[in-house]
């Protein structure tokens, strides 16, 4: 990668008015970000500002999305190019994918669905060039990096992961989402011998079933429409590093016998080959499924459970740990200073308190994705209640208010309404229309009773 502090998102797109705001929203995102009208000057910046990801339009004239793609990457291979595209155009997304690009988006453009998927793009060109950025790092900061906390619960984990990092047994690791298994994941990879060698991640839930043999096995020149060059996959990529299985439970079950097979003969072929090859990478999945759950309804083959189950590392939600929050809101607060050029000292002990006994369904992720946000936001010196969302300030509800909302008495709808929605609103995490269906309104009635009761509904979205 560019050695910026922040990485680099080139954009080709020949709509000025969209370029503008895109290139505006990734700003604000923390990348720097820099727009092309004309494809060859996009081009041309690949050559001169090494960009770290692309967006490239598919309809543009002179040289349309897809050409564009092609001369990218040969001038720049590892280069993640993400397609934005109109809906009448999907399939020939799908066919830039198979071609090269990293994904595509949709227009019109929806801004968390491009950050997430820009996440995972940049983290994809790390695992082409086989993570030499994190060996240094690792090398240079410990064996543990990024995961935060003093709690029995993190030291028995910890105690796992050292135990199981001298093996080669597979792992799973197990835990809701946002705890942070593939910091634990990655934490088994650089504690133990393979340290040096490439850590590929593999998101399983991401990746389109069709592709995703592809993606794991490879394939080659004409096995399929769009497969115009041969490639390999990242078991190969992998070669005798660490393959990370995320979100293992998504895999489709004709996969999951061709998984098994590997973990059993350390075998595999590529897609469209008869010729066997071999692999000694190690495995460590994770999931945020009940696995055993999944056997018992026949999702999930019984004999790959197994196999994957050799050690079982838990990691526990943070509601569980929630002596560590202080820590982990320092350490955040510190990275977010960088990030976004903010100089916050820390927080207040009101405000730190509500931290704590805030449930965080979301995890460890929410907690920081909530950092970012007020931070954004706002830039104190310290971190005060006012500045955290009011859905933090209320008791998580233990159960669901009864009824719907015609069946609150009319004289108190203003005072008991907020209340009821806010509930609603918890429990739901923002679903708009989940709270709506359960209270028996449509959509844009409901939109007019939040803006009656001065009620935000956007405080109480799972970021």
């Amino acid at each position: 990668m560019t050695t910026a502090l922040r990485p680099r998102i080139l954009v080709v797109d020949d709509d000025l008015g969209l370029l503008e705001a895109l290139l505006q929203a990734l700003e604000l995102m923390g990348y720097e970000a820099l727009g092309e009208c004309v494809p060859l000057q996009g081009l041309a910046r690949i050559r001169s500002w090494d960009p770290d990801a692309a967006i490239f339009d598919l309809k543009m004239p002179g040289m349309d999305g897809m050409e564009l793609l092609r001369r990218a990457l040969q001038a720049q291979p590892e280069l993640p190019a993400l397609i934005l595209t109109a809906h009448g155009t999907i399939e020939t997304a799908v066919q830039a994918v198979r071609e090269g690009a990293y994904g595509f988006l949709e227009k019109p453009f929806d801004l968390t669905k491009i950050e997430l998927t820009l996440q995972k793009a940049l983290d994809h060109r790390g695992q082409r060039r086989r993570y030499r950025l994190l060996a240094e790092t690792t090398g240079r900061k410990g064996e543990f990096e990024g995961i935060v906390g003093e709690s029995a619960a993190i030291h028995k984990m910890l105690e796992a992961v050292s135990a199981v990092a001298q093996t080669d047994s597979t792992v799973l690791i197990t835990g809701e989402s946002g705890t942070g298994k593939e910091l634990v994941a990655r934490a088994v990879h650089a504690s133990g011998g393979r340290q040096a060698k490439p850590f590929v991640t593999v998101d399983c839930a991401s990746i389109p079933d069709t592709l995703l043999e592809s993606e794991l096995f490879g394939h080659v020149k004409g096995s399929f429409t769009g497969a115009h060059r041969e490639r390999a996959g990242y078991f190969e990529a992998a070669d005798d590093g660490t393959v990370f299985l995320d979100e293992i439970g998504e895999i489709p079950q004709v996969l999951q016998k061709k998984l098994l097979r590997i973990l059993q003969e350390k075998t595999f072929t590529r897609v469209g080959e008869t010729r066997q090859r071999s692999t000694e990478a190690r495995i460590v999945a994770a999931t945020n499924r009940n696995l055993e759950q999944e056997v018992k309804g026949g999702g999930f083959r019984e004999d790959l459970f197994y196999r994957l189950k050799v050690i079982e590392i838990p990691v526990p939600p943070l509601r569980e740990r929630s002596e560590d929050v202080p820590l982990l809101v320092r350490h955040y607060i510190e990275r977010l200073n960088r990030k976004l050029n903010r100089k916050v000292r820390g927080i207040t002990a009101e405000a730190m308190k509500i931290l704590q006994h805030y449930p965080w369904p979301g995890n460890v992720r929410e907690l920081v994705h909530l950092l970012e946000q007020v931070m954004t936001f706002h830039n104190p010196r310290d971190l005060d209640v006012s500045h955290l969302p009011l859905h933090l300030h209320t008791e998580t509800v233990s159960s669901l208010p009864l009824g719907t909302y015609a069946d609150l008495k009319e004289e108190l709808l203003d005072e008991a309404g907020f209340e009821y929605f806010q509930k609603l609103m918890i429990y739901y995490h923002g679903n708009v229309s989940r709270v709506a269906e359960h209270a028996g309104l449509n959509r844009r009635h409901l939109h007019r009773l939040f803006q009656k009761l001065d009620f935000d509904p956007s405080l109480y979205r799972r970021t």
